[in-house]
């Protein structure tokens, strides 16, 4: 294909097209690069172009014959040459300017041909004007503005301390109008939430940042509907105040009026309230969080219920209902799964209801409902377990009459058992042909006060002793005044019995103790006297 020679006129559109490119490249170049004061001694690449810095004035040199013909800025040792247009005909005061120029090197010394020079009026008064010409629900320049003012605050020495607090209270007016915009698809309390650690990390004034952060916390307890929603929130909260969890005593001050107030809207009343209730309100968002969080495991699992109170107790004590609510709560899922618990749960679960609940008939109904339960499982072919059983009757209700039942129950299950037999004996009992009787005044009990047995000596051999049974050990040894001067001890089916021996002149005090899996101390489950002269053996105290 033949080419063709390109037309004059189309060369002329080259030439032109290419010349209006380097003009347009050249304007580029001569744009002002804008540059903090700080900045013009460290950076080489900005000699030779045309700068624009915005910095207050050190002061205005005077030559003579040529005026105010310099200017130095605060925060550079750049020299300002001004041209005769620019230079104050009269003493100027040192305020914030704009100046333009070209930054050359004059020898050693940088110096900026100045080209332009705006006067401004202080910081505080042209922040003041930026902002009170925004629109009200211009957050984002308020924040810039804001961001502007503390960084020039801080750049000069002194710091401006002034202008740098007002950056801070127009930064926290903005976090305020950004927080209350309605944005569709925002996760709002996550909003608020980022909006409040911004302004922990922009040094907001207080208390701008925690009142959005209770605004957040508290929608977002409002929206949790499990445990594990909310123990998320909670360690949210104890991040953004560490010190509410500790601080107990911040707790038992009394809110007064804010209590309401807080309820309906926390972030306007944590803004409201006089200083010293901030941290009060603080530990009321923790303890909300906390309770929230038990009360919802304990739904989730009835069974815990009794521990969390334990945790409500001890972390909540300004809130002791809760503790109550859960034990209570507690104590009643228990009492619907008696077969799965154990006896140690049993004693902690009676201790609960006299110690904590004040309320000994709810004891001991619990020990009768779960003791039938056992009684209740047993089989007709075990001796063994009757024998366990009865000491858990004299031990959680003081109930003799039904233990000799049980105990007898089980003699007849297994007649001649030297376990059952031990049982009986110790407990007072002694045997009359197939039958198992108490001893009364009239009769010694077999063998209660000798292992190897002793034999009924007639009338007045043995009197009861009463008011022990059913004590524990200290009770006793308080009661009895002292040491016994013997002690021994026998083994039967799951059970430990102590016996304590007081050496009378004329009689013996046998005081037997049960020792129980799981209980603390011991339980007298009998008590009596015996002459003397029934006793056999060496009497003397042991050493």
């Amino acid at each position: 294909m033949k080419r063709l020679a390109p037309t004059a006129s189309f060369v002329v559109l080259l030439m032109l097209l290419s010349r209006i490119g380097r003009l347009a490249h050249g304007q580029a170049q001569n744009e002002p690069v804008a540059v903090e004061a700080s900045d013009l001694d460290r950076r080489a690449d900005l000699i030779g172009k045309v700068v624009s810095v915005d910095d207050r004035v050190r002061f205005y040199q005077f030559h003579p014959g040529e005026g105010y013909d310099e200017l130095r800025l605060k925060r550079t040792d750049v020299v300002f040459r001004l041209p005769p247009q620019l230079r104050p005909e009269s003493s100027p005061r040192p305020m914030p300017v704009i100046v333009q120029g070209k930054l050359i090197r004059d020898g050693g010394q940088l110096a900026c041909e100045v080209t332009a020079l705006k006067v401004l009026p202080g910081d505080l008064e042209r922040l003041d004007q930026a902002i009170s010409a925004l629109p009200a629900s211009d957050f984002a320049n308020r924040k810039a503005w804001a961001a502007w003012a503390e960084r020039r605050g801080k750049s000069f020495k002194p710091e401006d301390k002034p202008l740098i607090q007002r950056a801070r209270s127009i930064q926290a007016d903005s976090l305020r109008i950004e927080s209350e915009q309605k944005r569709v698809g925002v996760d709002a309390p996550g909003e608020w939430l980022r909006l409040a650690e911004e302004g922990r990390r922009k040094h907001v004034e207080e208390p701008y940042p925690s009142a959005l952060a209770h605004k957040a916390f508290h929608a977002r307890l409002n929206a949790a509907s499990k445990a594990d929603d909310v123990k998320e929130v909670l360690s949210a909260i104890e991040r953004f105040f560490p010190q509410a969890s500790a601080d107990k005593d911040a707790g038992r001050v009394p809110l007064g009026r804010w209590e309401q107030a807080y309820a309906t809207d926390p972030a306007d009343t944590y803004r409201s309230v006089p200083a010293h209730l901030r941290k009060a309100l603080d530990r009321r968002l923790w303890a909300d969080a906390l309770q929230q969080l038990l009360e919802k495991q304990a739904s989730e699992d009835p069974r815990s219920a009794t521990a969390l109170s334990l945790r409500a107790e001890s972390e909540l004590p300004e809130r002791p209902k809760l503790a109550t609510d859960l034990l209570e709560r507690g104590l009643a899922a228990a009492q619907q799964n008696l077969g799965t618990l154990r006896l140690a749960e049993v004693n902690s679960i009676i201790q609960a209801y006299r110690g904590k609940l004040h309320n000994p008939q709810a004891a001991d109904d619990f020990c009768r409902k779960w003791l039938k339960f056992q009684r209740d499982r047993l089989s007709e072919t075990d001796a063994e377990g009757p024998v366990t059983l009865a000491a858990q009757y004299e031990e959680l209700l003081q109930d003799r009459a039904t233990a000799r039942e049980l105990l007898v129950r089980a003699w007849k299950i297994d007649p001649g058992s030297k376990e059952v037999a031990e049982a009986l004996r110790i407990r007072g009992y002694r045997r009359i042909k197939d039958e198992w009787v108490e001893a009364s005044p009239g009769a010694a009990p077999e063998g209660a006060g000798n292992p190897g047995g002793i034999e009924s000596q007639g009338p007045g051999a043995a009197t009861a002793q009463v008011g022990l049974r059913g004590r524990t050990l200290e009770d006793a040894r308080r009661q009895l005044g002292g040491e016994p001067e013997r002690k021994s001890f026998s083994g039967t089916k799951g059970q430990l019995i102590e016996q304590w021996m007081f050496l009378e002149p004329n009689r013996v005090h046998y005081v037997n103790l049960l020792h129980t899996p799981g209980e603390v101390q011991p339980r007298v489950v009998s008590d009596y006297f015996l002459p003397r002269s029934l006793v056999k053996g060496d009497l003397k105290p042991a050493r």
